[in-house]
């Protein structure tokens, strides 16, 4: 334990439940409430074992399906379940996910947040990873891109007009507010802009005069992916986001092409057009 690092203190994020966990110096307990009132927890430098107050008190096993993203709390062979009790059977684990608290911070100087005493508006609504509506009234959100490679990595943010991920922690990046706009999404950015599909001015300068006359919803083989996420002072497109994955998370479409994230240098990502829901990545908010 005194060679462990821990300058990566974390909340555990129940996947699309509404939980808090804590320890308190024996095991797990899990109560309803926000997750950021739960207990923060290190992780190993081998990102393996869960330590509480420099103790090893668990293992991180990795899901299947979403590895460096998504997790089951492991001890002795057995997994943790919704009811804080250990279970053999994998299939009544709850699956967790990690919030980053930020370097340096002590339990002390954690802001603590307000519960929501319904985070639920409307059972139909998408939620985010922490179980809250996701058009509940001035919330703000996260952007999370569920790569297996972006938890530490992959805040939200503007630059030249895009929408990039950079080299923080998602939860450093900029905030996020929905909203529910003839049965799609509106996303309200901090910046005072809208997230809008956008083509890069130097992009549009080169294409043929043909694909000038054409708009982000021309199906063109020549220029349908010169378009991409970026941001407008005014509300322009709404996106639809699109189960995929857990029930937290979707895929992100604009009527005619979903996204992909697309790193392009190893702290620095875009998002590009695809045709396919099965290329498209998975994104998730969390409040």
């Amino acid at each position: 334990m005194e060679y462990e690092d821990l300058s990566r203190p974390f909340w555990f994020i129940v996947t699309g439940q509404y939980l808090a966990i804590n320890y308190n110096g024996s095991d797990f307990e899990i109560r309803r409430g926000h997750h950021g009132r739960g207990s923060i927890f290190h992780l190993s430098d081998d990102e393996e074992q869960i330590i509480h107050k420099n103790a090893y008190i668990g293992f991180l096993s990795a899901h299947p399906d979403y590895e460096d993203d998504v997790f089951y709390i492991s001890k002795d062979t057995k997994y943790l379940n919704k009811d804080a009790k250990w279970t053999d059977n994998i299939q009544e684990a709850i699956e967790v996910q990690i919030e980053p608290v930020g370097e340096d911070y002590g339990d002390a100087e954690v802001s603590v947040p307000q519960e929501i005493s319904n985070p639920i508006i409307d059972e139909n609504n998408p939620i985010s990873a922490n179980g809250i509506d996701l058009y509940y009234p001035d919330k703000w959100f996260s952007l999370y891109a569920i790569t297996g490679d972006s938890l530490w990595l992959g805040d939200a943010s503007e630059f030249e007009s895009k929408l990039c991920f950079a080299g923080n922690p998602y939860n450093f990046g900029m905030g996020f507010q929905l909203f529910k706009h003839e049965g799609k999404t509106r996303i309200f950015c901090r910046n005072d802009k809208y997230l809008t599909v956008m083509m890069d001015g130097e992009v549009a300068q080169y294409l043929d005069e043909a694909c000038k006359q054409h708009t982000r919803f021309t199906r063109c083989s020549r220029c349908m992916r010169c378009w991409s996420v970026g941001f407008s002072s005014e509300p322009e497109e709404c996106f639809s986001l699109v189960p995929k994955g857990l029930p937290s998370m979707f895929a992100l479409y604009d009527g005619l092409c979903y996204y992909r994230f697309n790193a392009l240098k190893g702290s620095y990502a875009e998002l590009e057009r695809v045709e396919s829901i099965d290329r498209a990545s998975i994104f998730q908010f969390v409040g």
